[in-house]
Order: structure tokens, then C-alpha cells, then sequence
């Protein structure tokens, strides 16, 4: 069938052409594609969204820190850290609290915390990577103080992995894995470290003597490995 509505019929040594009356096919455009929908709502981002509108009457429960006091939801709580669980269960004294207490805590630390349990990740600044992991620790996010301390590792530099390395070894087995990193980091850049940072160097032999001599026995043995290799 042509498109002008005529039949071509093919025969073994001709070719006809058959007026059938057809009319022409016209154009058929592509149906046009729908509109556009609304974004697809996921559940951190609508558990996000919630924990921004606060307060909205929803929350039954107020996390007092310093001077801020956080309306917060029980059962989200509960729910994703054990630290809150084990406050809110029945058994024990603030398990039917409106409000709980949390001294020495960072407000803008504790903040960054919310947001990590409302929706799974949290974008933390630099200066607060620390006062994030210490509290994490403190209350039994495991997930959440790996993370912040991986930035921590991520933002060191001669400058800075003397202190970052006695402030991890301060802070006890939670952030023995850290320190090993930073013990390798060290280990790695000590030329650098000693152009840049020699003073750093000098407050890590009068405030740890033996994690001083430590790096010392692992730096000695690196050139000695170089060395048999030549």
C-alpha cells in the first residue's frame, strides 16, 4: 500500500498499480509526552522535611541542649539510636519524660546528629568533625562516628595530624581504627610534616612520649626496608 492510497501489486514480470479509492493516510503526529510530575518523594527526604518543620505539634518529646531545647519525635528516636532507646524504655526513670536532658553536649553538634538519624546522612563541616565523632560515640552511633572520623582523616595535613593523632588516642578504642590511619598518614608525610610542622613534632614528645617513640621505631624501620631494597 502507498502512502497516496493506491495498491502496488507485483507480478513476475510487471508491476501494476490499483486505484482502490483509499484516501491518503495523513500524518499522524507522536502523541505528546505527559507533563512532567512531582519529584518522587523518598523517606529520608520526607522524614528530612519533618524534622524541618519543627515544632508543628507532632513531636512528643524535647531534647534539652545548653540552651536549646530540640522537639524531637520518641518513637524515631528510639527507633534508630540505642542511646535513646534505652532512655525511653519503660523501665527506667525518663522512659515517660516530655523532656531530656543531654549536658556537655555541642547544640550545633547535636543538631548535625538529628539530622544523621531523621535521614541517614548528614553533611558536617570541618569544624565540627570532632565535637560530631565524640558525640556520636557518646551516644552509640557507630555508623555515624565512623563517618566523621573518615573526614577527619580526609581533612589532616602536616599541620594537623600531631593534634588529630592525640586527640584520637584521648578518646579511647572507638577511635583506635583512626588512630592507626593517622599513625600511617604520619608515617607517610613525616618529611613534610617536619618542614612544615617541626613544632608539632616537639609538643608530641612532651605531651606522648611513647606514641613519639613509637612513630620514631615505625619511621626507623621504614628506611631500613627502603634501604635493603637498594
Amino acid at each position: 500500500m502507498l502512502p497516496s492510497g493506491y495498491l502496488a501489486v507485483h507480478m513476475v514480470d510487471e508491476l501494476r498499480i490499483l486505484d482502490l479509492g483509499l484516501k491518503p493516510l495523513r500524518d499522524i503526529a507522536a502523541p505528546a509526552p505527559p507533563p512532567p510530575g512531582p519529584p518522587r518523594r523518598t523517606l529520608p527526604g520526607d522524614l528530612g522535611a519533618l524534622l524541618d518543620r519543627q515544632p508543628d505539634r507532632t513531636a512528643d518529646l524535647e531534647v534539652v541542649v545548653g540552651d536549646t531545647a530540640f522537639p524531637v519525635h520518641r518513637a524515631l528516636l528510639g527507633a534508630r539510636c540505642d542511646y535513646f532507646r534505652q532512655r525511653l524504655e519503660g523501665g527506667f526513670a525518663d522512659g515517660a519524660v516530655a523532656r531530656l536532658s543531654l549536658p556537655d553536649v555541642d547544640p550545633e553538634a547535636f543538631a548535625l546528629l538529628l539530622r544523621f538519624l531523621y535521614t541517614g546522612a548528614v553533611d558536617i563541616p570541618a569544624a565540627l568533625l570532632r565535637q560530631v565523632a565524640e558525640l556520636a560515640d557518646r551516644l552509640l552511633l557507630p555508623e555515624l562516628c565512623r563517618d566523621a572520623q573518615a573526614q577527619v582523616l580526609a581533612e589532616v595535613g602536616p599541620e594537623s595530624v600531631v593534634d588529630a593523632m592525640l586527640w584520637a588516642e584521648s578518646r579511647g578504642a572507638g577511635f583506635s581504627q583512626l588512630l592507626s590511619e593517622l599513625k600511617a598518614w604520619h608515617l607517610e608525610h613525616y618529611e613534610e610534616v617536619l618542614r612544615q610542622a617541626r613544632s608539632s613534632l616537639k609538643r608530641l614528645a612532651t605531651e606522648d612520649p611513647e606514641l613519639m617513640v613509637e612513630l620514631m621505631e615505625s619511621r626507623e624501620a621504614r628506611v631500613t626496608k627502603v634501604a635493603r631494597r637498594h
